[in-house]
């Protein structure tokens, strides 16, 4: 019995290390494609921020004891209005990804964020219809005793995953993912955004 055990106990210990790989590597990929698209939002914040650098100029001669005040509320403005701007170009840039990088990807991610390796796997609906089938299949390639199976399309989703197994969803659609890794990636993206930041 002590043989079962341990042989057990390693599968489930390597499972468990093949599944953090897995979702390192999604995690990865993820951020390597916002980091793609910071440095081209890079481009258009300059045209924002002209803008807003004219409108303050204005300001500051109607009201100069509050110039400067309005200029970091400004700035502040057209950051973030960058930043989700990154943000958003990074989920419509994952929800485009051609069929060759977006099986692999939803492959991995549903076998990352399987517990049971029986649950279905849900997709947008056009995704679903073009792409489930060989997803599901190399899920359960990726997964010990993969048992995964296609459920119905996901309307309130446009990319990424939900995984179901009875009345339980685990959410993994790629705007929950960046949801969940933005206060992570924040600075990193706005170091690329703003590199001139770091010269003050």
């Amino acid at each position: 019995m002590n043989g079962i055990e341990k042989l057990t106990g390693r599968i489930h210990q390597e499972a468990q290390e093949a599944t953090e790989a897995r979702l390192a590597q999604a995690r990865a990929q993820a951020e390597e494609i916002l980091a793609n698209y910071a440095a081209q939002a890079a481009r258009e914040k300059e045209e924002i921020l002209a803008k807003g650098r004219q409108a303050l100029a204005e300001y500051r001669e109607r009201l100069a004891s509050t110039a400067h005040l309005e200029e970091r509320k400004q700035d502040l403005a057209a950051r973030q209005q960058v930043m989700e701007e990154a943000f958003q170009k990074a989920l419509a840039t994952l929800c485009a990804l051609p069929e060759g990088e977006a099986i692999p990807l939803l492959a991995r991610l549903a076998a990352a964020a399987s517990e049971t390796g029986e649950e279905a796997v849900l997709l947008s609906p056009a995704q679903r219809d073009t792409l489930g089938e060989q997803v599901v299949a190399q899920a359960n390639a990726l997964l010990p005793k993969g048992k995964l199976t296609l459920g119905p399309a996901a309307p309130e989703i446009s990319g990424g995953l939900i995984l179901r197994q009875g009345a339980v969803d685990i959410n993994c659609s790629f705007a929950m993912l960046l949801r969940q890794q933005r206060a992570q990636l924040n600075g990193p993206v706005a170091a690329l955004l703003f590199p001139e930041d770091g010269a003050h």
